[in-house]
Parts: C-alpha cells; structure tokens; sequence
C-alpha cells in the first residue's frame, strides 16, 4: 500500500511535467522557446516512456499479491519481454515523436489484464472473497482495468486528434477524462474501505 501511495505521487509529478508542451504552445513559446519546432514539443515521447512505467508498476504490484510462484514467475519475465519490445518499438517505429506507440499500449494492456485476472482468480479460490470488497487491490484491480479497456480502443484513433477537429477531440478527451475520473474514483473508495476495515478490526483487537 505504502508502494502503491508514493506511485500516486509520482504519477502527479509526471503528470504535471508532462504539462510543458500545452504551456509552451499556449503562451506561443515564449515559454520554453527552444523546444518550438523540435520533435518534444509535443509530449507523445514523453508519455510513451511514461506509458511503460505505468504499465509494468501496475501488473507487478498484481504479481506482488500472489501466492501461486510459478504465475509470479510468467509474469515476472512477461514484464522484462514487455519493457525490450516497448523500448525497442519506440527506436525503430519511427513513431516515438509522433504519437502514441498503440501496439506498446496494447501489450501492455493485455499483461495488465492479466496480472488482474490472476488476481480475481486466486481471491475466488480462497477465503479472501469472504471479504474482497474491504481490500484496495479488489477495488484497484475494477479502476484499472475498466479505465485500460476504455482509453486504449480510443487511442488507435489518436490520428485524429487535430484542431480542426473539434467533434473527435470533444469525445477523445471526454472518455479519456471520465476513464481517469472513475479509476481515481476507485482508488478513493479503495483506500476508505481498506481503512474502515483496519480500523473496525482495531476495535475488536481493542
């Protein structure tokens, strides 16, 4: 939990860091001039390196939960394969400046959503689905993956987010919007229920 906390604060750094394209193109660069015309002065490469950070944190902190070793272990090295094929996608697409790398989105995606599956299925399996819905993870688990199954379909279409067109960006940035509202949402409720739980079970200890 403490590991998952200072991940949430680092995605609020990278997020804010991230934030430099959109000021510098809004104050016609006379914020960061150096990078206007340049292949950063969009964030894709930013947030395709950032995207493999993502991934690889959440379907290890899946593997953490685990108590079968040898689907520890599929993961494990899923998660070393993932991380050469993403970097080596991102040198030899040609795309890494250009937009977002969906096959590396996709893959990632799909281990995610694995880790998870593996997850539910160890909790039905033993006395843990008594009380899943006091644990952060089971609430984590239902954020991420709804959240990565809704914004990865929309990002194959990412071509189209252009200025001049007003209607995709209005429906691009709104499901990107309400996919993060409603994973943070359940992160939220996550936390209350794990600390309800501690603390109801402090009181019968007490």
């Amino acid at each position: 939990m403490k590991l998952f906390v200072k991940f949430l604060w680092s995605v609020l750094i990278i997020d804010l860091i991230g934030n430099y394209a959109g000021l510098a193109y809004f104050s016609n660069y006379e914020i960061l001039p150096f990078i206007e015309g340049s292949p950063i002065a969009r964030n894709f490469w930013y947030y395709n390196i950032m995207e493999v950070y993502f991934i690889c944190f959440y379907t290890n902190l899946f593997r953490r939960q685990l108590a079968n070793t040898k689907m520890k272990r599929i993961l494990k090295w899923l998660i070393f394969f993932y991380i050469f094929f993403a970097v080596s996608n991102m040198i030899l697409s040609g795309e890494f400046f250009e937009g977002d790398l969906i096959i590396n989105d996709m893959m990632g995606a799909f281990m995610i959503i694995l880790s998870i599956f593996a997850y539910f299925f160890e909790m039905m399996m033993s006395d843990k689905v008594l009380y899943f819905y006091k644990s952060l993870f089971f609430y984590m688990a239902i954020g991420i993956s709804i959240s990565y199954l809704t914004i990865i379909p929309i990002n194959i279409y990412d071509a189209f987010i252009t200025i001049q067109n007003t209607e995709f960006l209005e429906v691009f940035y709104a499901v990107i919007r309400y996919a993060n509202i409603f994973m943070y949402s359940m992160f939220a409720l996550g936390f209350f229920m794990e600390y309800r739980s501690r603390q109801s079970l402090i009181l019968q200890r007490s």
